[in-house]
């Protein structure tokens, strides 16, 4: 049985909103589980060291992302369709992923350099550890980035004055 989030109860406006966050959460969460399931296969299967595995795990999460946002989340793939559209989308996109990014490093850097004793023994947890960690806070960042500026084409949500419609 799949169970469906009903968010009837809320106003149009709202509901837009809610929707629009709920498709960043997950598209967050893919992104997520590419950039801790690559940066774990590469320090652990390849023993590359944490710090530049998280580089290349981050680009590689970043560039999934931005595909997943611009079709679901922000629903822009048919507004920005000329290559000089999707380029200066892909320049908002990149600026806001790379501000987002260093937020997110600096966090994990910091956690990785802060709890590195109290992991002793759990190595091997404390990169995923300290990501999560970093990518908590980051998204905030994206959060505000993607929707205000990235995405600026996306479609209007309604104002927040709506009612909801009885009846």
């Amino acid at each position: 049985m799949i169970m469906t989030l009903s968010l009837d109860f809320l106003s149009p406006a709202l509901r837009a909103r809610v929707q629009r966050i709920l498709k960043f959460a997950t598209t967050g969460g893919i992104g997520f589980a590419i950039d801790v399931g690559t940066l774990t296969l590469l320090t652990v299967g390849f023993d590359v060291n944490p710090y530049v595995a998280r580089v290349f795990a981050i680009a590689i999460a970043m560039f999934s992302t931005w595909l997943i946002n611009r079709r679901w989340t922000f629903e822009v793939h048919d507004k920005v369709t000329d290559a000089r559209g999707i380029a200066a989308e892909g320049v908002r996109y990149v600026t806001v992923a790379l501000s987002a990014a260093l937020v997110n490093y600096s966090i994990y850097a910091a956690t990785l350099y802060t709890l590195a004793g109290l992991f002793a023994g759990w190595d091997d947890l404390l990169p995923p550890f300290a990501a999560v960690v970093g990518t908590g806070v980051a998204m905030f960042v994206s959060w505000f980035g993607y929707s205000r500026f990235a995405f600026r084409h996306a479609p209007p949500l309604p104002p927040l004055g709506e009612r909801r419609a009885e009846g």
